[in-house]
């Protein structure tokens, strides 16, 4: 069976002997190429192994940076709130106004005497209408003058006849004064200011008067309006909203009525002597104060002239001496705050009793904020620059009320010119140090506006 078969012989495939596996010899490119293949291999097992290294690490760094993010946040966030807590608190400073007026009172009693003897109302006898409404037992005489008076009758007839009965004259005052009705005691004030304003050609008054306003009947009004004198008990407004809480406090609709009468009172007062110099200054005050009443913002230019009157009246001797009386009473009543601005801007004028009076106002202001004699003005300024406006408790609303005080006194001042120089140069002073060391970024109540004050005024005052 090993004898191979005549055609396995003649086949070329069995007829070729198994090649034999020959050994591969190893050269030195193969054993470079084996060397560098391993390098590769640590080399890329090290890569591996740092990258993990490296993961690891970024991520400590990014939970330190993380953590490092938060807190920069939370500060940022505190700064904020901090600055944020500080402009609302420049916006909770309360506005300018006083509680001037209190619980009215009821008016006093009015007597109604009979009409029948009134020699002004005699045209109205030849009428047979009239004198029914006249002479009336029914009391109907009173109301047919009111008549009168609302259309404008009653002061024709005054000026007709030249003269006003002391019956007419002080029921009229009394319709002004204490009337619910507002035509009515509209109307009584007009006839009384007509009447007071009235001359001839000679400078006379037109019609006389055996009856006028005092100062007892205008005080007796004040004290039924609820008017607060006593500075102790008069409360600084710090809402308009609580103001208005009770409906029987507050200014009666009378008072443009008796600030109207006061103010034709004084303008006339070379021809008919109302009132004396004290009682004169107390109504000044009187009208000061009520500048610091809210809801008789719309009585301003009433006021201003009432005030005008007042002060034009005073001969230059009295004024020397009121004055001076008239600012002491202001800066005790006033509390300091922005009332004191409000003053300040209410009084200022161009005339001289103005000005006087709103630098003695300014000095005796300034006098009690520090606690310091009004005749000492170098020690006031001292005081005043001695504040320190970096320093963290610094008060800036103070500060800017003191810098508006001190300015209106420096602008109305009668000291000489040496003495203002000398002034100047440390008012000056520190004016530059108020606009330089406030930062504009400050968020302190009132820091900003001390600085842009401080540099407003510095361009003022050129030595």
């Amino acid at each position: 069976m090993s004898i191979p078969l005549d055609f396995e012989v003649e086949d070329q495939f069995f007829a070729c002997a198994p090649a034999t596996k020959r050994t591969k010899v190893i050269g030195l490119d193969d054993l470079l190429a084996d060397y560098y293949t391993q390098q590769n291999k640590v080399l890329d097992s090290a890569c591996v192994s740092s990258h993990v290294s490296k993961v690891d690490h970024s991520e400590d760094e990014d939970d330190r940076n993380q953590v490092g993010n938060e807190v920069k946040f939370i500060e940022l966030a505190n700064e904020c709130e901090k600055q944020m807590s500080q402009i609302i608190a420049e916006q909770n400073i309360p506005l300018w106004g006083q509680k001037i007026f209190g619980q009215q009172k009821s008016p006093p009693l009015f007597n109604h005497s009979e009409l029948k003897d009134c020699k002004l109302l005699e045209p109205l006898s030849q009428c047979t209408l009239g004198a029914n409404f006249v002479y009336s037992d029914k009391g109907s005489g009173w109301a047919y003058l009111e008549e009168l008076l609302v259309n404008g009758w009653l002061s024709q007839l005054s000026f007709q006849a030249g003269f006003v009965e002391a019956a007419v004259a002080s029921w009229t005052f009394y319709k002004a004064m204490y009337s619910s009705v507002e035509d009515l005691q509209l109307a009584a004030c007009d006839f009384w200011c007509r009447i007071l304003s009235s001359k001839t050609e000679s400078g006379q008054p037109s019609v006389v008067l055996e009856w006028a306003p005092g100062y007892h009947e205008l005080k007796e009004a004040l004290v039924a309006f609820g008017y607060l004198s006593n500075s102790s008990v008069n409360g600084t407004l710090h809402s308009s909203s609580s103001y208005r809480e009770a409906s029987s406090e507050g200014p009666p609709l009378n008072i443009q009525s008796w600030i109207k009468i006061l103010s034709t009172c004084f303008q006339f007062r070379n021809f008919q002597t109302f009132f004396s110099a004290s009682e004169a200054e107390e109504f000044l005050l009187v009208v000061i104060r009520l500048f610091l009443e809210r809801q008789l913002q719309g009585l301003l230019h009433c006021l201003t002239g009432c005030m005008q009157s007042i002060m034009s009246s005073f001969t230059v001797e009295e004024w020397d001496v009121c004055c001076e009386n008239v600012a002491q009473a202001i800066a005790d009543s006033v509390p300091r705050d922005l009332n004191c601005l409000r003053i300040i801007e209410c009084i200022s004028g161009s005339s001289t009793h103005h000005r006087r009076l709103m630098s003695r106002t300014a000095i005796h202001m300034l006098g009690i904020i520090f606690a310091i004699k009004v005749t000492d003005v170098k020690g006031i300024l001292k005081s005043l620059v001695s504040i320190q406006v970096k320093d963290k408790e610094c008060k800036f609303l103070l500060l800017y009320i003191c810098l508006v005080l001190f300015h209106s006194w420096l602008l109305t001042t009668d000291d000489s010119v040496e003495k203002r120089a000398v002034v100047l140069f440390t008012w000056n002073k520190f004016l530059r140090d108020c606009s330089c060391n406030i930062s504009s970024t400050d968020w302190r109540p009132y820091a900003s506006k001390v600085r842009s004050k401080a540099s407003y005024l510095l361009q003022t005052f050129i030595l």
